[in-house]
């Protein structure tokens, strides 16, 4: 009986064992020690093609407010692209109101929202866009207080409209592989590592400014005599780029002017243009190394193509019917007899993004009886 008890203690044994390692390769599966715990799935949070949206809300302000009386003003903002406001500049919101009918508003400041102290129709926020954690990008409210002023004595009642001119630094960026082919022509016999082909990006990169499509191409270098043959050939990307949202992009560096208009030397600050930047980098290298692979884009601010230049090599878009393209070209050529590869290609645009939404109401007089 002893021996059967004994037997029976240790087929129990190797039964929990084999349970335990069919459930885990680490042998503690059923103690949340194994090594096969699912990862959570990588979001790719560089899609869409918008930055901010904003709303007022429906029932604040309500469709009828008294003259000489208070009332709530709630606005809603949500980042749904992957940019981060506030990391280094300050997102503006203008409100446009009547001061005869709407003569006081008050921002209720926070953490994230910031009334200006010399300007009550002005006030600073920051919102952060689209994380792996936060896939739906931050949502941010923004309160506030307002009084009516009197009617005309003539009137019973009059509309309001109140507006809101949001400007905001944005940025879109797009990381991606391109195929470097020296031989032009196609004659070398053999596989090759990859094929130089158009590239379409439908599906926006997570900012209302989109680029669409790149374009390369193996320009063979000039020799440095007439007649002569270079061995050299630069590659040359057409980067083909759309505005896709709702607003208007405007030069980075007067965003700001262009809601507050406080900078008086800025009256002509340009509208629809970015700033667009190429680099054979990943947007973890250093800023040397980012500069010594930075492409050459052109045009650039002032108009010119050089076909070298040092420093930063920044194109300059000028958008119409919300659309425009550069030429991005390495600053070093690639001999003709070297096989073909791919290299990372970076492409950056920086830009400030002005739009406006707007909601009306009816301020009336107090019922008589």
């Amino acid at each position: 009986m002893r021996r059967i008890i004994l037997f029976l203690i240790f087929a129990l044994f190797l039964a929990a064992c084999d349970t335990s390692q069919s459930g885990s390769s680490g042998g503690f599966g059923n103690l949340g020690f194994g090594s096969s715990s699912k990862k959570t799935p990588e979001i790719n949070v560089y899609v869409g093609t918008s930055g901010l949206t904003a709303e007022f809300a429906k029932t604040a302000p309500p469709p009828k407010v008294f003259e000489d009386s208070s009332f709530p003003i709630l606005m809603r903002i949500k980042n749904i692209g992957a940019f981060n406001i506030g990391e280094n500049d300050l997102g503006v919101i203008s409100i446009g109101r009547e001061r005869d009918y709407i003569p006081q508003l008050t921002v209720e400041d926070s953490n994230k929202i910031f009334p200006d102290s010399t300007n009550d129709n002005l006030l600073s926020f920051i919102i952060e866009g689209k994380t792996q954690l936060n896939p739906q990008g931050d949502e941010l409210i923004i309160p506030i207080s307002a009084r009516t002023g009197k009617l005309d004595p003539q009137s019973e009642n009059k509309q309001s409209t109140l507006t809101a001119t949001l400007c905001y630094p944005y940025k879109t960026a797009l990381s991606t592989t391109v195929c470097i082919d020296p031989d032009i022509g196609n004659l070398r016999p053999g596989k090759k590592a990859c094929t130089v082909k158009e590239m379409a990006f439908g599906n926006g990169q997570g900012a209302p400014i989109s680029i669409v499509k790149i374009e390369p191409q193996m320009i063979p270098e000039v020799g440095t005599s007439p007649g002569s043959k270079s061995d050299v050939i630069k590659p040359q990307f057409l980067i083909f780029v759309e505005n896709k949202g709702r607003g208007t992009p405007v030069d980075g560096n007067y965003y700001i002017s262009s809601c507050s208009k406080q900078d008086k030397g800025a009256t002509n600050y340009p509208w629809n243009v970015a700033h667009i930047r190429a680099y054979t980098t990943s947007e973890s290298s250093d800023e040397k190394s980012r500069l010594e692979n930075q492409l050459i884009c052109c045009p650039n601010q002032d108009g010119q193509c050089p076909d070298t230049a040092t420093g930063d090599t920044a194109g300059f878009l000028r958008f119409k019917d919300k659309k425009d393209f550069v030429r991005c070209t390495f600053k070093k050529g690639i001999k003709r007899t070297d096989d073909a590869f791919t290299s990372p290609l970076r492409v950056e645009i920086d830009y400030g993004y002005v739009q406006t939404i707007s909601t009306s109401f009816y301020i009336q007089k107090p019922l008589k009886y």
